[in-house]
């Protein structure tokens, strides 16, 4: 898979003020995530598991990347409006916003 490449492109938003354009180097093929461990910096405090969806409400995406700092990591990225995060099994809880999250395999739960 040596020219396949991921271009995450999230708008600018209040909530993501400056938007962001970056370009991963995939080594797999991306497939839907609905769950994910993960320690936010604002929110929740520690590790905490939590659902993820693009901004639409659709599936979000999971792909193993090269990571120059960390051998191969795994990029959840959704759509123009980034992704959203809620814990697990609070779904009036407030929401986490991300343009996308690069995170060790074993944080992706399903």
């Amino acid at each position: 898979m040596s020219g396949r490449y991921i271009d995450v492109v999230v708008e600018a938003q209040p909530e993501i003020p400056d938007g962001c354009e970056l370009r991963f180097h995939a080594v797999g093929e991306p497939k839907p995530v609905r769950r994910i461990k993960y320690e936010p910096l604002i929110g929740p405090e520690g590790e905490v598991e939590f659902e993820v969806t693009a901004a639409s409400g659709e599936p979000a995406l999971a792909v193993p990347v090269d990571d120059s700092s960390a051998g191969t990591s795994v990029l959840v990225y959704g759509d123009a409006q980034g992704i959203r995060l809620r814990q697990s099994g609070d779904e009036f809880g407030p929401i986490v916003v991300e343009p996308y999250l690069l995170l060790a395999p074993e944080a992706i739960v399903e």
